[in-house]
């Protein structure tokens, strides 16, 4: 059944330490009840080779194709998790060739006779409900962790378990429940009794004992959880992206000490540790980037969303649910199929949200500006409608906070009208002629007094803020800016820089047609402007590979706290300055970002680090003591340093370890502390297939 553990086990033996060091290849898919043949397959290539770069072009047959040879010769082990029909399985299992080399498919069901079709020759492995000592003990542990439970709850607490009726995801949550008032007998007493009156022989009544947690939510999380409904079914779910969906609906409650993007940040760790949403990727450094919900909490948050017409989802293939029950609806999320046809449909003209996940340009024009009738409209997210031109009705959304559009054009200054938008995010193959190839936001984004966060995926020009007539800023300056990526090195000029006072985190990328032996100086020369940035993604043109005389490194941000350096080949002894930059916790080093065979750190810098990331670097000798020279490092990772013979001294100290695709010696060394070292967590990645990649 559903929440009996399924997925945590098959979870856990996936990211075993000995699991990822076994197989070459590692691949997880989640099926679900609706699932599209190319979904999956291309979640596998993506998977495998992590990306899905021009392989959206392809068909079902040559990507299927295409995975197989990648996996061909090799050891791999495939999930394929919440299978709920044979025909998902037949259509992706002749991507895995049986080399007879110990590649492993995992899959996980709700139903024994498709398990037994999958695999007819191994019976499956039934999970059983835990027994009542097992519910007590796992409740125990996720109430108080190492510690006992206090003598006096021990009782009730023990009744709570037991009428969980032994359901791992209802104990789970129950627990996210109980621990907000640890100690607090009469609501132990009272949770107790609820549990008992919604809990019936039947365990798929576990949604009744769900809607316990939402019921003990504060009211401003429950509009919060009930949004997340809004993803599909087992969606991973960018946590930066639900935050700004929170703010632009206005779920944030701003105070005098925290902005948005933190308040956000605290209800998203609230809902984790109340085990309603759970993490599914963390970022280097140690930051929720991704989370999901579970299948049954998705449910929930339906029913009650449909009880409280908070929200209408418009599932795949059921086009005709835009007929009917959306007339008071305040928020649509479109789940269709991409040949889908919706042609007709009532005005609504009181939605604040337009969410869709559907592919093709089937629903837009009589659907999505003509018939609607919008008029409150506060988030706009069509990245999977694909647009040959950019849709002018959208400038009359006056109350827009959040637009995410895929274009093939050139943005339209008269964006700028949009001045209330916080979030504006812009993917696609843009085009651009009036820059002769290179995209450039015409927008006037610094006359945009509201605009918090700026998402290109193409390296774009910014337009100037200042004229040759008029030297003086525009009336609304840019000060809630706090994102803005990605922008050319050509962009980096204090004149944009000034009115954007408050930024936190920019990305920017040195392109062909900026380029020249000092650019990188110029930008740092600038970044003086930013005297609040914290995060700086920097890439260089790969093609340039010539010393560069930067002479401004010790010019960056003393603020920054996350830098990530790439292809920029400069030598190590400018490493000094980055060393020196008092609040650095976060350092990633890739694509040959320093050059040279021996690195020799000070022992007065690096002083705050605690994650440090080497990824394809020629680096030889690494002269360093990690309780001398990193005194903070906890989080050591290696990447592709296939000519560094040895750790510096003192690696056992930290607390995690990776080795990906380094040499032989780093690996051996790799193990020894893996097998001799308790404490540490040890992760090791080898190469010794990749000839036959």
């Amino acid at each position: 059944m559903g929440g009996i553990g399924k997925t945590t086990l098959a979870r856990k033996a996936f990211n075993d330490p000995y699991t990822v060091y076994h197989f070459y290849c590692r691949a997880w898919i989640t099926v679900s009840q609706v699932y599209q043949a190319r979904d999956l397959l291309l979640a596998l290539w993506s998977s495998i080779a992590q990306s899905t770069d021009k392989m959206v072009e392809k068909s079902n047959a040559q990507l299927a194709e295409i995975v197989y040879r990648r996996l061909k010769g090799k050891r791999y082990v495939i999930v394929m998790d919440d299978l709920w029909s044979s025909d998902a399985w037949n259509d992706v299992k002749r991507c895995f060739p049986d080399d007879e080399n110990g590649s492993r498919i995992v899959v996980t069901s709700r139903f024994k006779e498709l398990a037994t079709n999958v695999s007819p020759k191994k019976p499956p492995h039934c999970m059983n409900l835990l027994n009542i000592e097992q519910s007590w003990e796992l409740l125990e542990k996720l109430i108080f962790g190492t510690a006992s439970c206090p003598h006096e709850l021990v009782g009730v607490g023990k009744q709570i378990a037991k009428r969980c009726r032994g359901l791992p995801l209802a104990i789970v949550v129950i627990a996210g429940v109980l621990s907000r008032d640890i100690g607090a007998y009469n609501c132990w007493n009272e949770i107790a009794e609820e549990v008992s009156s919604v809990v019936s022989t039947d365990p798929e009544n576990c949604l009744d004992i769900l809607a316990l947690s939402y019921n003990c939510l504060p009211h401003h999380l429950k509009a919060c959880f009930l949004y997340m409904g809004i993803f599909p079914e087992d969606c991973e779910i960018e946590v930066s992206k639900l935050i700004n969906l929170w703010a632009a609906e206005g779920f944030l409650y701003l105070n005098s000490e925290k902005q948005l993007e933190q308040i956000g940040e605290d209800y998203v760790e609230d809902l984790i540790g109340r085990n309603l949403v759970l993490v599914e990727k963390k970022r280097f450094g140690g930051e929720v980037k991704t989370c999901r919900l579970h299948d049954f909490l998705r449910e929930l948050c339906l029913k009650e969303a449909q009880k409280e017409n908070f929200m209408h989802v418009i599932q795949r293939r059921s086009a005709k649910g835009v007929q009917a029950g959306t007339r008071n609806q305040r928020r649509l999320s479109f789940h269709l199929d991409p040949y889908s046809h919706a042609t007709t449909a009532p005005a609504i003209p009181h939605v604040s949200s337009f969410v869709c996940f559907t592919l093709g340009t089937d629903i837009v024009p009589d659907i999505l500006f003509f018939q609607l009738g919008f008029k409150l409209l506060r988030v706009l997210d069509v990245f999977f409608l694909h647009f040959d031109y950019f849709p002018v009705q959208i400038l009359k959304l006056i109350h827009l906070r959040y637009l995410a559009l895929y274009v093939t054009y050139e943005l339209p200054a008269s964006v700028s009208q949009l001045r209330n938008l916080q979030t504006l995010v812009i993917h696609g193959p843009w085009l651009c002629q009036e820059s002769g190839g290179r995209p450039t936001l015409l927008l006037e984004y610094w006359s945009m007094p509201s605009l918090r966060h700026v998402h290109v995926t193409v390296a774009c020009h910014l337009k100037n803020p200042f004229t040759v007539q008029d030297n003086l800023p525009r009336p609304f300056a840019s000060e809630h800016l706090q994102t803005l990526y990605t922008i050319q090195f050509s962009s980096c000029t204090k004149e944009v820089f000034s009115v954007m006072p408050h930024l936190k985190k920019l990305g920017i990328c040195e392109t062909k047609e900026d380029y020249s032996i000092d650019s990188f100086s110029q930008v740092l020369n600038n970044l003086v402007y930013l005297q609040e940035l914290e995060t700086l993604e920097c890439s260089f043109h790969t093609q340039n590979r010539e010393v560069r005389r930067i002479l401004g490194l010790a010019l960056l941000p003393v603020t920054l706290k996350h830098l990530s350096l790439s292809w920029s080949y400069l030598p190590w002894k400018y490493m000094t300055s980055i060393a020196m930059l008092p609040n650095l916790e976060v350092l990633e080093l890739k694509n040959y970002a320093f050059q040279g065979p021996k690195w020799g750190p000070t022992e007065e810098g690096f002083r705050s680090l605690k994650h440090l990331l080497i990824e394809n670097m020629a680096l030889i000798h690494w002269e360093a003591t990690i309780f001398r020279h990193f005194r903070c490092l906890q989080h050591l990772v290696l990447k592709s340093c296939k000519l560094l013979e040895k750790f510096p001294f003192g690696v056992e100290n930290l607390q995690r370890l990776e080795v990906h695709y380094c040499s032989g010696p780093i690996e051996n060394s790799a193990k020894e502390i893996q097998e001799e070292i308790e404490g540490i967590d040890v992760i090791i990645r080898s190469d010794r297939f990749q000839h036959s990649a």
